[in-house]
């Protein structure tokens, strides 16, 4: 069976994506604004805690980021690299997203590996882009929501249609960049005002 798409094209998305934006409150604004920001301070306190690179920290966070709530993601990242630390072994803990994850947050820090080491071994291209927005670097983690804002179209997140591949992310991010430098945001900044106000216009928890 062949997967549903849906035809876009790019200076349609972006029309779509700031049509979103242009809706946002001040409260939506400022809250989607400092998200990443404010997720890379609570990597900056994980790292300051045990004396680690931030980068590693974000790795870490970016690994175990997939089916985790981002408030359980940060306990558990701070979790496993403490269990690290102390010798424990990987089983020593829980954590809320799948074992092939935990095994390669793992594995980061048992690798340090550098900057672009770090990206190179998370592979995926979702925690990839994750961990590069964290780390302010100009880019966009397109999820099923931020593919829905760029098509205008309600799509269930377990619908085939939000399973997206290497082409689709492309276009989806590059129209996301492109918006952003209309207006003046980093793209990561675009996608989060975007989404709180998609969260809101559609009563999504």
């Amino acid at each position: 069976m062949t997967k549903q798409t849906t035809l876009v094209d790019h200076e349609r998305m972006i029309y779509n994506i700031l049509e979103v934006y242009r809706d946002v409150s001040k409260t939506q604004h400022s809250e989607g604004l400092l998200w990443y920001s404010d997720a890379q301070k609570a990597a900056q306190d994980i790292a300051a805690k045990y004396d680690i690179a931030v980068y590693i920290v974000v790795a870490v966070i970016s690994a175990l980021s997939p089916n985790n709530k981002w408030a359980r993601n940060v306990v558990n990242a701070d979790a496993l690299i403490a269990a690290f630390l102390r010798g424990d072994g990987i089983d020593s803990v829980k954590v809320s997203t799948y074992h092939a994850m935990k095994r390669k947050a793992w594995d980061i820090l048992a690798a340090r590996p550098d900057y672009e080491g770090a990206k190179r071994m998370l592979k995926g291209q979702k925690i990839t882009s994750f961990f590069c927005d964290i780390m302010g670097e100009f880019n966009v983690t397109i999820d099923g929501h931020a593919r829905n804002i760029a098509y205008d179209e309600r799509v269930g997140l377990t619908d085939d249609r939000t399973n997206i591949g290497v082409r689709e992310y492309r276009a989806l991010q590059a129209a996301y960049e492109e918006a952003a430098r209309r207006i003046g945001l980093m793209p990561y900044q675009l996608q989060a005002i975007t989404w709180r106000v998609w969260r809101d216009r559609h009563g999504i928890t």
